[in-house]
């Protein structure tokens, strides 16, 4: 039931806030509305009862003055009997505003209404709720919590008031919870107002005292009186030293109903009301026909706790108890802990009940006795009290034990007690939205998922998916997705695009994407990257097809990285690092991720939003986003060939507008990437060009003249197809069928395999000729670099020349010519920088034109080019058109030749000062040059400071100095300028400081001199005001100031210091990228490389009518995606490395966590690289301690020892070893080998899984690879799915296949054991928990973060039938004995070769033989594996009895000693898919005739059990194992009716 708000009218000007709301109403509609409709209880017949110490007490508790006037007064004679129904009567309500508590120290001015009783029914809900909702102005509610418990006599220990407080305000703050109390400022009610109080939500959380009238304290301090609301209601309230059997507020509540019946006795009728005022509030703030979800917490209590315990039980409510916390609560508890189910029949029907044995009931009895001894009507409270503790034993599925000992918190008590009472399968989704909004997974998990009860559908998971995301819930964002959810089926355009319309407010995305009045849409976010990327890339999001006509089948390629960009510009960096570690393009996306969080994180700054807190989280979100990008390429680096991690630098990503990494790095301007090993490396390649890297720089410099570059060394080159074809033939045309497959595209776009061999890299690699040489010689950004250096020299000579040899020559002979050779080359040196800025302002990759023209004259340098070139033009024309008069000396007139003169001079001055760039790149001199450039900005905001002092000191001399002076400003003004700045660097003449005040005075007089000037009053006065004003200047700039400059030079040069080499390679990039587009020819020669560059352009654009911009879009259509050739490759090997970080990202954790809790030292962060390191450090250390110790005459190490002839020094040396010892197991997170240490018998076992991987196990399985046809098969079985169509060279992983897309399967019928999402698994490792994933086959690779079947393709993606993703580890035994000769003790003899006998088995089902096999246990090792399946498929050992079991179990344990293994590897079944396969260990035992006194018996699922004489092809069996029997007779040299091809 939902309902409306009902909208007062105020009759007079003044409006309220309530302080919780900013929902305003008048005062005198609100007064209006509490009179009319509210009302209170008051006696209306006074009854003398006793005679108190003033005046008669009535018998409603009363005093004859506190009743109303005209009242009727019965004579106590009279007899009669005062009843409530009766001599009470509703009057206008009188008590009702805002408390103001004068003696406590809070902020909180709770609102309060005296009510009567009868207003708690539903006849009073629309009188209720719009109290609620309009006149308080109360949010609602996402749960109500009741809080009851003892009061005056509550007793409860520091531990427990602090948990329970913790757990409620958790409980509080995760739902907008509100919370219900007595209101009374003792026991339970005042714990819960303490930590309310103390809490920083206050104005937030909802506290609703429900009190009794008669009993508070000074209530008459509440009452109106009559009296007209003030401006903000509010009414003075003393809340001290309350008398016995009254009690004063509690301070920190937020309202409260002050229930009144007409007494003052303690009735009770507080509790009734409070109860139906909660029913009230659940009703009112039902959603969708459901309640308002509600629960009660008990902590401590007496008589009334059990009774309102029992209430809130009797209406559905879930009770959660307190353990531990005494009295009424652990009463209930050993009640609800005694009680039985049983079974009764009733109506047709079994009712299943709980009652309580009757010694339990004696033992209730004898506690209720123990609690009420003492009590008023303390008999009958025990007598009630049992009788109410036996009903709430009925109630035992609703009510929670919390105890205090547990691990849980108590809102996790509280969470799952509410999810238990919501129901069975039909509310599940409200289950999980409660669990969801509290965020508690573990919860959810335990008690929805791990049941397994109930399966969502789609549409569930996907809104459950939703309503995390928005919640922020990461840990139920992975819970979903292990469990059926699917991202990539959830992210639809519309889904996306209501995302970003909900996303928080106070997001720093939020201010920015709602700055239109309407909604947003994906365009506006698309538009927002762009504009975060500086509009650098397209962003898929502005395409129609996701802005128009949307529906739910736009779903997106890349939905884990729109799920970061999301998560990112929410302000969530949690959310984004989980999405990130399943995204396509790992690395490129955590840098889109740095450059979101730097771009809020600066927003945030423009906005003025100070909030230290936000900035540090966002400053630390790209920092570890930026991190989690460099790790991931140091790992790359490492684990790959050069050429691999280059792909991965280089290779187009679609998904980012077709950015590579290196241009993405570059772009964004990530330093510490930038300086990354790899980049710089990678930048080193460009810089050089095909040149060696380790060709001499003085090489380079002397072949600057052709032919002679063609002398040194290159690097090679990659063949073309064409060039391929000639090799080919030039080799007479070998093996050209073999190679054909390389010809069908270009060998550019296929790198070799992972790891490929440098060989067969270079395989298809050649020599430069000797054009290419050349060429590839002058277009390398070095060798531009040197020559723009030496042309700049040239200039800089030719226009110095000019300025201070041709210039003064003129002045000499006045006819000579004005423009001579060194003009004519420095002006086209100059204008050949023009096309040079405009092509570096054209490349530039943001599409704006106005933000290419900022981002270009952003840096110093291009600025500095653009004043000189019109500085320097100015000059040329103005000497290009003087005259004879012009150049003639002039001393009075400046003229056109001087200044030409001044621009030139300026010019040189601007363009020396341009040169410096080119230090930039040496790692020595380019920090300094930054520094310079740091410094500079430090000492322009140090100048406004020094120009504050000066000014003041020129003014004020200059004025004492000269109080005569004719006015003269420009004069006066250079002379206080010169003076005040000069005395900054020592210039101080105390004489001409007389100087002047002489020079001043006589200004005004006739006759002066210095001696008369000096002796004057005015004279000697602003003399010595003078020297002061002149010490005092001194004093603060030549020592403040200037010690304040050095101190700030000093700051920046530490930092830069600290950051020089990121400083030197950010310039260093910058160098080589700028090099890079330069033209080949240096200035002023490129113009003749622009020219020729136009005549192309022109010929393209209007001749031929080339598109450049279609030509680009086909180009971004045919972009090698994600799924076909290097692309593909990149994005396999970027997955793996993700993979292998969150591995040892996680045993970081483990082993921090380990660390701390072994040590209190404080220890640093490590990368996963540093971590690597540190291992094999320990490694090393601990092989040198094992070393050291062999040599010492001790048995064991772990105890001193107490041979004589160790010396001091050997046993100092040991102890100092076991000391060592603690420490190193932490950082190693295992024992080092040199201690003996007792092994438990887990460690034993994983032990044993992985020594059964020797190095043999490879070659084993290359020895016997098995036929890849079974895994082929389709459909697959049980269903009637198809597989996609493959052949033989599609199998393997590095054929490419163009559009490789095979459906997906996970049988719902088959257990798993792993979870949906195989992301967090420890792949090709023996984990913690014994699971062995290592493959036979060696390292297998990654489908994203799904394993890679090392065999090859299947067709067919997930897992099947199979329980576990990766390998699926089986063991199958080959039991073989010699077969006799017939009445004969000799062994058959076929060919001169014994004949062998094995065991064989056929499943039930199955009409194939097969040997006893089965899948390996977690935990189990090999040797047990083999014994238990010869066990139970061979001699059915479940169904023995006891005496046979332990027989039988001995003899297979004998038989089964020493296997033999006979084929390790992958299994060809047709249950195999590319991400889940089959392997077999089998081993062959031979055993006697008289091995087994006990007869076969088939074991359950298995049909028959036989032995089989291999005189020749064994009819019906299993294809697989045919291989296998084979290599099996063949190692025991018996007689093979098999083929040997069998094996090819």
């Amino acid at each position: 039931m939902e309902l409306s708000n009902a909208k007062g009218t105020g009759e007079d000007g003044s409006l309220v806030s309530n302080g919780n709301s900013n929902t305003l109403y008048s005062n005198s509609s609100y007064e209006q509305w509490i009179k009319k409709e509210i009302k209170v209880r008051e006696c209306c017949v006074f009854i003398k009862k006793t005679d108190g110490q003033l005046e008669p007490i009535c018998f409603c508790g009363n005093v004859r003055s506190a009743h109303v006037e005209g009242i009727q007064i019965v004579s106590s004679n009279e007899n009669e009997k005062w009843e409530r129904a009766a001599h009470t009567t509703l009057t206008e309500c009188n008590a009702f505003g805002r408390i103001n508590f004068l003696d406590e120290d809070t902020t909180v001015q709770p609102e309060y209404l005296r009510i009567a009783s009868d207003y708690g029914d539903s006849a009073n809900i629309l009188r209720m709720d719009r109290l609620l909702r309009e006149f308080w102005c109360l949010n609602p509610p996402g749960l109500l919590i009741s809080v009851i418990g003892g009061n005056k006599s509550f007793s409860v220990s520091g531990d427990i008031c602090q948990m329970f407080q913790h757990g409620l305000m958790n409980a509080v703050k995760s739902t907008n919870g509100w919370i219900i109390t007595s209101g009374q400022d003792e026991g339970v009610t005042k714990i819960v107002g303490d930590i309310v109080g103390r809490s920083t939500m206050t104005s937030k959380i909802y506290t609703v005292g429900v009190a009794r009238w008669g009993r508070t304290w000074n209530n008459e301090m509440l009452l109106r009186k009559n009296q007209k609301l003030n401006h903000d209601r509010l009414v003075d309230y003393s809340s001290l030293d309350p008398r016995d059997g009254t009690y004063s507020l509690e301070p920190n509540h937020s309202h409260f109903f002050l229930v009144d019946d007409g007494t003052t006795d303690d009735t009770g009728v507080e509790i009734k009301f409070r109860l139906e005022l909660e029913f009230l509030i659940t009703k009112i703030y039902e959603k969708d026909g459901v309640r308002l979800p509600m629960i009660t917490i008990m902590l401590e209590g007496g008589y009334q706790s059990i009774e309102m315990a029992l209430n809130s039980l009797r209406t559905g409510q879930p009770l959660v108890i307190i353990k531990g916390s005494g009295r009424a609560a652990d009463i209930i508890c050993y009640a609800c802990e005694a009680a039985v189910a049983r079974e009764d029949y009733e109506e047709g029907k079994f009712v299943q009940k709980h009652i309580i044995p009757d010694d339990a009931k004696k033992d209730l009895h004898d506690m209720l006795e123990v609690c009420f001894s003492g009590r008023k009507n303390g008999k009958e409270k025990v007598k009630n009290s049992l009788k109410m503790l036996l009903e709430i034993a009925s109630y035992k599925k609703s009510i929670t034990i919390y105890k205090i000992d547990g691990s849980d918190p108590l809102d996790f008590a509280i969470l799952s007690s509410l999810m238990k009472s919501i129901g069975e399968n039909a509310a599940k989704m409200r289950q999980m939205r409660l669990a969801i909004t509290w965020g508690h997974e573990k919860v959810a998990k335990e008690l929805i998922f791990e049941k397994k009860d109930y399966r969502f559908r789609t549409e569930e998971l996907n809104s459950l998916l939703f309503f995390s995301i928005i919640k922020g819930r990461v840990g139920f964002i992975k819970l979903l997705l292990d469990n059926g959810a699917d991202l990539k089926n959830f992210l639809t355009a519309p889904q996306l695009t209501k995302l970003y319309n909900v996303m928080p407010k106070n997001s720093a995305a939020s201010r920015i994407l709602t700055r239109y009045d309407r909604a947003i849409s994906l365009r506006d976010v698309g538009e927002l990257l762009q504009r975060i990327m500086e509009g650098t890339y397209h962003s898929v999001l502005t395409q129609e097809r996701f802005n128009q006509d949307m529906s739910d089948e736009d779903r997106f390629d890349n939905p884990y990285d729109l799920m970061v960009v999301y998560a990112s510009l929410i302000d969530d960096p949690d959310m984004a690092r989980f999405f990130w570690e399943s995204s396509r393009t790992p690395i490129a996306t955590a840098l889109i991720a740095y450059k979101v969080f730097l771009f809020l994180d600066k927003m945030e700054g423009k906005w003025a939003r100070i909030d230290e807190e936000m900035t540090e989280k966002l400053e630390a979100a790209a920092e570890n986003f930026e991190k989690l990008a460099c790790d991931m390429m140091t790992m790359c680096y490492h684990s790959y060939e050069k050429h691999d991690w280059i792909q991965i630098l280089v290779i187009p990503l679609k998904e980012w507008g077709g950015l590579n990494l290196f241009d993405l790095a570059t772009i964004i301007e990530a330093k510490n990437f930038i300086a990354h090993v790899a980049y710089q490396s990678y930048l080193t390649d460009i810089w050089m060009g095909q040149l060696k890297p380790t060709t001499n720089t003085l090489k380079m410099l002397c072949c600057l003249i052709p032919p002679l570059p063609a002398l040194l060394h290159y690097n090679k080159v990659p063949m073309t197809k064409q060039d391929i074809a000639r090799q080919l033939l030039r080799d007479g045309g070998q093996d050209i069928t073999h190679r054909r497959k390389r010809l069908e595209g270009d060998v550019e776009f296929q790198p070799p395999p992972l790891k490929a061999p440098d060989s067969d890299y270079n395989m298809y690699m050649r020599d430069l000729t000797f054009k290419e040489r050349l060429y590839f010689f002058y277009t390398s950004p070095i060798i531009k670099f040197f020559l723009n250096v030496l042309s700049y020299l040239v200039f800089l000579f030719l226009y110095a020349y000019g300025l201070l040899v041709h210039n003064n020559s003129l002045y000499i002979n006045p006819q000579r010519t004005r423009l001579e050779f060194q003009d004519i080359y420095s002006l086209v040196f100059v204008l050949s920088t023009v096309p040079v800025e405009i092509t570096q302002l054209r490349n530039t990759r943001t599409k704006n034109t106005w933000k290419k023209l900022v981002d270009h004259f952003s840096d110093t340098y291009n600025i500095m080019d653009s004043v000189a070139v019109c500085m320097f033009t100015i000059a040329f024309v103005l000497k290009a058109c003087t005259t004879e008069e012009d150049v003639e000396p002039q001393l009075d007139a400046f003229g056109l030749y001087n200044l030409q003169r001044l621009l030139s001079a300026l010019f040189f001055a601007f363009y020396c000062f341009r040169f410096v760039q080119m230090f930039e790149i040496n790692a020595q001199i380019g920090p300094k040059v930054f520094m310079l450039k740091r410094m500079s900005v430090d000492l322009f905001f140090f100048l406004f400071l020094l120009a504050v002092f000066l000014t003041s000191y020129g003014v004020s001399s200059q004025a004492l100095l000269y109080p005569y002076r004719e006015a003269s400003g420009s004069s006066a003004f250079f002379e206080l300028v010169q003076r005040s700045y000069l005395n900054v660097f020592g210039e101080i003449d105390l004489d001409s400081f007389g100087d002047h005040l002489t020079k001043g005075h006589c200004m005004g007089l006739e006759s002066c001199d210095q001696e008369k000037a000096m002796s004057t009053t005015v004279g000697m006065i602003n003399y010595y005001v003078a020297f002061v004003l002149l010490s005092v200047y001194l004093l603060f700039v030549n020592v403040m100031l200037i010690n304040l400059l050095i101190a700030i030079f000093s700051n920046t040069y530490e930092n830069v210091e600290q950051k020089s080499g990121i400083i030197y390679k950010m310039q260093r990039a910058q160098m080589i990228l700028e090099f890079r587009e330069r033209p080949p020819l240096p200035n002023p020669f490129s113009l003749l490389f622009f020219g020729v560059q136009l005549a192309k352009y022109i010929d393209k654009k209007y001749i031929r009518h080339i598109d450049y911009e279609k030509d680009l879009q086909k180009f971004m259509l045919n972009m090698p995606n994600r799924h076909s050739s290097a692309a593909y490759r990149s994005s396999l090997m970027e997955a793996e490395i993700r993979s292998q970080y969150i591995q040892n990202t996680r045993t970081i954790g483990l082993f921090s966590s380990a660390s701390s809790t072994s040590s209190t030292d404080t220890r640093d962060s490590v990368t996963p690289n540093q971590y690597n390191e540190l291992l094999m450090k320990l490694n090393r250390v601990e092989h040198q301690l094992a070393t050291i110790l062999d040599r010492l005459p001790v048995e064991r190490v772990g105890n001193r020892s107490t041979s004589e002839s160790v010396d001091q020094g050997a046993g100092g040396g040991l102890m100092a070893v076991e000391c060592a010892a603690p420490a190193m197991e932490a950082r190693l997170g295992r024992p080092p080998h040199f201690l003996s240490r007792k092994k438990s018998q887990k460690e034993i076992i994983i032990e044993q899984i992985k020594s059964s991987h020797d190095e043999t196990v490879v070659e084993t399985w290359k020895s016997v690879l098995p036929k890849h046809t079974l895994s082929l098969q389709s459909p697959y079985p049980g269903t009637t799915i198809q597989r996609v169509p493959l052949t033989k060279d599609q199998i393997n992983w590095s054929d490419n296949v163009q559009d490789y897309e095979p459906p997906t399967y996970d049988s719902e019928e088959i257990p798993k054991l792993d979870p949906s999402n195989p992301f967090g698994i420890s792949f090709n490792t023996v984990d913690d928990e014994g699971v062995n994933r290592v493959s036979y086959c060696g390292n297998y690779g990654f489908l994203g973060s799904y394993p890679r079947n090392p065999v090859g393709r299947t067709g067919l993606r997930g897992r099947g039938n199979l329980p576990r993703w990766g390998p699926n580890h089986e063991v199958a035994t080959l039991l073989g004995r010699w077969r006799r000769e017939p009445g004969a003790a000799g062994r058959l003899l076929i060919d001169e070769k014994p004949v062998l006998e094995v065991l064989l088995i056929r499943p039930g089902t199955s009409e194939s033989w097969t040997i006893p096999q089965g899948f390996l246990s977690k935990g189990q090792t090999p040797q047990t594996a083999h014994e238990q399946v010869v066990l139970d498929q061979c001699f059915d050992i479940s169904s023995q009895s006891e005496a046979d079991k332990a027989s039988i179990t001995l003899e297979v344990k004998r038989a089964l000693e020493n296997p033999q293994t006979v084929y390790r590897g992958s299994f060809d079944d047709p249950m195999n898919t590319d991400n889940a396969w089959l392997e077999i260990s089998v081993a062959m035992v031979m055993v006697d005739d008289n091995s087994f006194t006990f007869d076969l018996k088939p074991g359950q699922g298995i049909h028959q059990v036989e032995w089989f004489p291999v005189t020749e092809k064994i009819q019906r069996l299993q294809s697989n194992l045919q291989q296998i029997l084979f290599k099996a007779l063949t190692m025991s040299n018996a007689y093979n009716p098999y083929s040997p091809n069998l094996m090819s």
